[in-house]
């Protein structure tokens, strides 16, 4: 039986070359089958772990992890690859479910697996379809799909704009200025890119003749936006007038004193019902320390110079009869000290469900400009949503706008500010543990999207005042201090436009057109030669310089769509040991894994065959002529 032995680059064999082992019965290799890539897969899924956009999240961790998964996906046999990869993008949704604490909310449960489906059809492209590229192009197909994938989570599924992979780039300021073009999906596309190049130029070892091309290109754009963003960050700063803005919450010890006069009464104060119904004077009683202490705050901050002062979400509570006296509090300090204050409080109403979260704005001449209900409350309020209508009015400091909370998750709402030509867009808030630093953090892209300033007042979390391009001018942390109070300098000036703002979402609605293409290809069996072919940036391993194709790559360019050879999958023999019976007595050309032969013959000297198609690199003639290689056949 002619054998065949080609040595991979590298000192390596090629799948089904090379010696019988010896001692052992034919068609057997080593015992037990290898698994190759484990270590790739426990990399990528801990790195994926500290990239998921938490408060202890590494933004570098971000970039790296796709590009062990991908390559863990190409090593193993499709079903299974991509089988475990779903494994491991599935407990990076629970690690960050577990430390935002929201892993016992049903609806988080089911969003988020739905966003693990989704980034998992992301590596499914790469791995049925970038495989059978021919050049660099193929890896634009994985940031493709997963820019997709997101967009259609935020469309599709009512949690915000929840995991996508931009906001882990939240400090990068230069990189950053790309969301006021393609909004945060151009940063995932860009860190997305960045790892399916990585793993391109890792398959193809690295070596310079190959990958050259491919990676001038990656570079030239990466150097452009991090250029232009560089550019903007220096050359077009914030106006240097400024105004002074204040965010309160009330102190500890007003929390706590409410706190114990509520559970005194028999109260709770998530169940709205229960104060409602309960004697009005004892509820009046027990909420007024933390209402009395926001008064004092907002006075206290318009005499040290503040000109917008802007209140926690929900902290103070009021019932229904007790509104108009809380305002007309808050507006006597309005007027003497010329200030604008966004009163942001929890309602209690008579008629169910009890309870509404609402912010009001009080203009320096006392008067109520707004009244707004929270549009988006989360799954844990159980209240009824306003009406979605942004509320903006004009001020000496440029248009303000007000949002609640959750509200600035949602690009949609926030467009409206844009729209309706805000300069400082305020955010009463209220967080927890797990979400105090990360939903801060959110805000920072809101603000590039859109050219606005954005001052975000949370209690139980980390106060925020960002500029228009990103900058963190002030924040104030509640689990570092007895009484958080945020106080920053913000530029004013009118909105500065950004192409976000004006076109929307046209990037992520030409990568759904990408994947549009990509699917195409998959079902038409992947053949994209004609479009796709060669060049120094991106040949197929085997079909130009004669060695032999690694783990998962194509034996050439017009190969059928199963011609792949897996990186020992199990029943294959160990890298290095030929398979007997897969080599034909007399016929010196082997089997493909699917059992159709590759190359035969009348192979020319380097394994191709007549039409430079077809034929396994590196497998000489069954005469004892060397191939091109310089491997005898014997």
């Amino acid at each position: 039986m002619p054998q065949v032995t080609t040595p991979l680059r590298g000192g390596g064999r090629a799948a089904g070359a090379g010696k019988a082992a010896p001692g052992r019965p034919p068609g057997q290799g080593r015992p037990g089958p290898r698994r190759p890539g484990r270590w790739l897969w426990w990399t990528g899924t801990v790195l994926l772990a500290l990239a998921v956009h938490s408060n202890w999240h590494v933004a570098l961790a971000a970039w790296l992890f796709p590009v062990f998964l991908l390559r863990y996906a190409r090593q193993r046999s499709a079903r299974r690859g991509l089988l475990r990869v779903g494994y491991a993008l599935g407990l990076g949704q629970l690690v960050w479910l577990l430390s935002t604490g929201l892993v016992f909310v049903p609806s988080a449960l089911g969003a988020f697996a739905v966003l693990a489906l989704l980034q998992a059809l992301a590596f499914a492209a790469d791995r049925l379809v970038a495989a059978r590229t021919v050049c660099a192009a193929g890896t634009l197909v994985f940031p493709t799909v997963l820019v997709c994938g997101e967009y259609l989570f935020t469309r599709l599924v009512d949690f915000g704009d929840y995991g996508l992979l931009g906001f882990t780039q939240h400090g990068f300021l230069p990189l950053l200025q790309l969301a006021s073009v393609t909004g945060v999906y151009g940063i995932s596309f860009v860190v997305a890119w960045t790892a399916s190049t990585a793993h391109w130029a890792w398959q193809r070892g690295f070596h310079r003749r190959e990958i050259r091309r491919g990676a001038l290109v990656w570079a030239g754009v990466l150097a452009v936006v991090l250029g232009a963003g560089g550019v903007r960050l220096v050359f077009f700063p914030p106006t240097t007038k400024t105004v002074r803005v204040a965010g309160i919450s009330a102190g500890r010890t007003a929390e706590r004193t409410t706190e114990r006069a509520l559970r005194a009464g028999g109260l709770r104060p998530y169940r709205p019902r229960e104060l409602v119904r309960a004697a009005p004077d004892r509820v009046r009683a027990a909420l007024a320390p933390v209402a009395d202490d926001l008064v004092a705050g907002t006075e206290r901050e318009a005499r040290a110079g503040a000109r917008i002062v802007v209140w926690p979400e929900t902290q103070a509570g009021v019932l229904a009869a007790d509104e108009r006296r809380l305002l007309g509090r808050v507006a006597g300090i309005a007027r003497a000290h010329r200030v604008y204050v966004d009163v942001a409080y929890a309602l209690f109403v008579p008629q169910a469900p009890y309870v509404r979260n609402v912010a009001a704005l009080v203009t320096p001449d006392g008067k109520i400009a707004w009244t707004y209900d929270k549009t988006h409350p989360t799954p844990m309020e159980r209240m009824r949503p306003g009406e979605g209508n942004v509320p903006v009015a004009a001020s000496p400091y440029g248009r303000l706008a007000n949002v609640i909370c959750y509200d600035a998750d949602f690009p949609a709402l926030m467009r409206q500010a844009a729209d309706k030509g805000a300069a400082l867009v305020m955010v009463p808030a209220n967080d927890w543990p797990g979400f105090d630093a990360l939903h801060a953090q959110r805000a920072v892209l809101r603000s590039v999207e859109y050219g606005y300033a954005v001052i975000r007042q949370s209690v139980h979390g980390v106060a925020t005042a960002v500029d228009h391009q990103g900058r963190i001018r002030s924040t104030a942390d509640y689990f570092t201090a007895d009484r958080q109070t945020l106080v920053a300098q913000l530029p004013v000036q009118p909105r500065t436009e950004t192409v976000y703002g004006a076109a929307g979402d046209v990037f992520a609605l030409l990568c759904a057109v990408g994947t549009v293409l990509v699917v195409g290809l998959g079902v038409a069996g992947g053949r994209v030669v004609p479009l796709l072919r060669g060049g120094s940036g991106g040949s197929v391993r085997g079909a130009r310089d004669g060695s032999p194709p690694g783990p998962g790559e194509a034996l050439g360019p017009d190969a059928p769509p199963g011609d792949v050879l897996p990186a020992e999958a199990p029943g294959d023999a160990p890298s290095g040991e030929a398979l007997p019976g897969n080599v034909r007595p007399g016929e010196g050309y082997a089997e493909g894994p699917s059992g159709r032969p590759v190359g035969g013959p009348g192979s020319d000297g380097d394994g191709v065959g007549p039409t430079g198609r077809g034929g396994v690199a590196g497998a000489g003639r069954s005469d004892g002529s060397r191939d091109a290689s310089g491997a005898a056949a014997r």
